[in-house]
């Protein structure tokens, strides 16, 4: 059945991604777009793009004015992602505010479902090592760093229109994202683009939770279509140490093996010597190199519950990581030809 979706966002990369898979299921596509940004991703794509900010209610009302919103689905996927320890007052606004301005919105149009993008980051640690399953209330203060409790924050928001409002809303967690279709930067294409370069000779132990993007975006349509309302999902795959990933860039490209691996106790307690010699070398240092990998380092997530209400099923990781080197690689020589 042809439904109307709205995404918000459709140029980052998950966002991209869903709209691709939906113009592929021949879905009706509405994106929105920031004013100030540059529509490249979407370029040739049959899809009717609308200029908003989220976080000016005005702007987004001829993106949300459509015939029949009862019969249409929001995808919310438009935030603002940091590091852990990276302050910067615009992550809530964007992550909170305007969350909180898309959902008021289609609380009073009474549109037919939320698909909420938010972040397994918003989900507590437990202290005993086990893995990280869904919850059903977040609390921003049981979470570290600005983007993890804004992502608590906005998830809250939602659940409660849930529960007062009556907004049919379903909230995916994603873990790391992996995969085409990164026409920006993120933290793992400046790594595998570092690492490419010949720029990393040192590493950092670690480990991070991976999926590739095209089943995390498979998984947001099976959540607008088969998720139930007021439930959380949490959309992983597999959790893999920096030496694992490293290794796998390694047996893709062929390049020699790296040798230095550093503790990450060794290297947080070196961390301002490491950070002063590597400025002054005009590079980055490798605590910082691999910071993916030492926020959350023996984090793992449980993704059983969308397993079984989702039909969700991540591919092999180390396909993902090879179709992600490979998009890198392809996007560098397209930047190449254009400088020539």
């Amino acid at each position: 059945m042809t439904r109307q979706y709205l995404v918000t966002d459709g140029i980052n990369q998950l966002g991209n991604t869903i709209v691709r898979l939906l113009l592929d299921h021949g879905q009706s596509v509405r994106v929105l777009v920031h004013p100030d940004v540059d529509a490249l991703p979407l370029k040739g794509l049959p899809v009717e793009v609308v200029h908003g900010d989220i976080l000016n209610k005005e702007t987004l009302k001829p993106f949300f004015d459509i015939e029949n919103p009862r019969e249409a689905v929001v995808i919310h996927t438009a935030e603002k992602r940091a590091i852990a320890t990276v302050r910067d007052p615009q992550i809530h606004r964007i992550n909170v505010q305007g969350t909180m301005n898309v959902t008021d919105i289609c609380v009073k149009k009474r549109y037919g479902r939320l698909v909420y993008i938010g972040s397994a980051h918003a989900i507590p640690i437990k202290a005993n090592g086990e893995d990280v399953s869904e919850i059903a209330h977040f609390n921003r203060d049981l979470v570290a760093g600005d983007y993890a409790k804004s992502k608590a924050e906005a998830t809250q928001y939602i659940l409660n229109k849930v529960a007062l409002n009556g907004l049919n809303a379903v909230i995916v967690h994603p873990s790391g994202i992996i995969g085409p279709y990164e026409f920006g930067n993120s933290e793992v294409v400046d790594l595998i683009r570092e690492y490419l370069s010949g720029d990393i000779t040192t590493a950092v132990t670690g480990g991070y939770d991976f999926a590739d993007v095209r089943d995390v975006a498979q998984g947001v349509l099976s959540a607008a279509e088969k998720g139930n309302k007021g439930s959380c999902y949490i959309l992983s795959n597999q959790h893999i140490s920096s030496k694992e990933f490293l290794d796998g860039l390694q047996n893709i490209t062929g390049y020699p093996p790296l040798k230095k691996v550093v503790p990450l106790w060794m290297a947080r307690k070196t961390a301002k010597l490491s950070r002063l010699y590597y400025r002054i070398s005009k590079k980055q240092a490798p605590i910082d190199q691999f910071a993916l990998f030492t926020l959350y380092p023996n984090v793992k997530y449980n993704h059983t519950l969308a397993e079984k209400d989702l039909q969700y099923k991540p591919r092999d990781i180390t396909a993902s990581l090879a179709d992600t080197v490979k998009w890198v690689k392809r996007q560098d020589k397209k930047s190449e030809k254009k400088e020539a």
